[in-house]
């Protein structure tokens, strides 16, 4: 079996931090924590799983501005020195997985491993409150069920790689892969994000967040930087879908969003 370090980059994430670290240490893989200067108790509840799948955390100043740049160059600082086979480029708001019932990501990685491939795309599933709902609580992930299937281009996520490959996510903002080798698996995993889960979560997470000038100058942030808050709500569309059980894997892939909600 392969080895896989996940590398999460949080600021203030207390809500998702003992959710995401579980996952991905039930999963099989370790984890390596950037903390982006918290100031909400994150980094104090990820230091209880240091030793027990926690490797290691960086600290990362806050400069006053959300930097996927600084976030970018601190992960692939960690990448130089990590000796995992594969590599897991991750968020604290995100459950990733294998899309099979049974395995879990290590095992799925494992198969596009010997079967000769280097990286793996996710289809991102988001997961939304809709008007009135509330899941601002630790267990969101069992309670969370209407969701739209976000795919504006395809391939849409190399969230994993094998660290030995040539391999550079930073070109694309952690999206997308370049490297002369890249060679994808021809499966798709699934990443459950998590976006937002209330109305005042939301507006408490995007409305007059700063954008770094570095991000900025290289188009990132786009759909995020036309934020407002009138447009920062949820409105019937027909890309929304429904989950009769929360933790099923059968997503409907049919007519997938183009759009973030806030654009509709």
């Amino acid at each position: 079996m392969i080895s896989a370090l996940a590398i999460l980059c949080v600021r203030n994430e207390a809500i998702h931090i003992h959710r995401c670290i579980d996952d991905l240490i039930s999963s099989g893989l370790e984890v390596y924590l950037i903390d982006n200067g918290s100031t909400d108790g994150t980094r104090e509840a990820a230091e209880t799983y240091l030793g027990k799948g926690l490797i290691g955390i960086h600290d990362l100043p806050w400069r006053g501005a959300f930097s996927l740049t600084d976030q970018l160059v601190a992960k692939r600082g960690i990448i130089s020195e990590a000796e995992h086979d594969w590599i897991l480029h991750c968020d604290a708001d995100e459950w990733l997985m294998s899309p099979n019932d049974g395995q879990s990501l290590l095992e799925g990685f494992d198969a596009a491993d010997n079967a000769g491939f280097n990286c793996v795309n996710f289809h991102e599933i988001v997961f939304l409150p809709l008007p009135g709902e509330d899941f601002e609580q630790e267990d969101y992930a069992e309670k969370m069920q209407s969701y739209y299937f976000f795919q504006p281009s395809y391939p849409r996520l190399y969230r994993a790689w094998r660290r030995d490959a040539g391999l550079d996510n930073s070109a694309y903002g952690g999206h997308l892969l370049i490297g002369e080798g890249l060679n994808p698996y021809p499966i798709d995993f699934i990443l459950r994000h998590y976006i937002v889960l209330s109305m005042a979560h939301a507006q408490r997470k995007y409305y007059g967040r700063i954008f770094s000038t570095e991000d900025r100058s290289k188009g990132w942030h786009g759909n995020r930087i036309s934020i407002t808050k009138d447009n920062l709500v949820v409105k019937p569309a027909p890309e929304l879908r429904r989950l009769d059980d929360p933790n099923s894997r059968e997503f409907d892939l049919s007519a997938p969003a183009g759009r973030h909600f806030w654009e509709w």
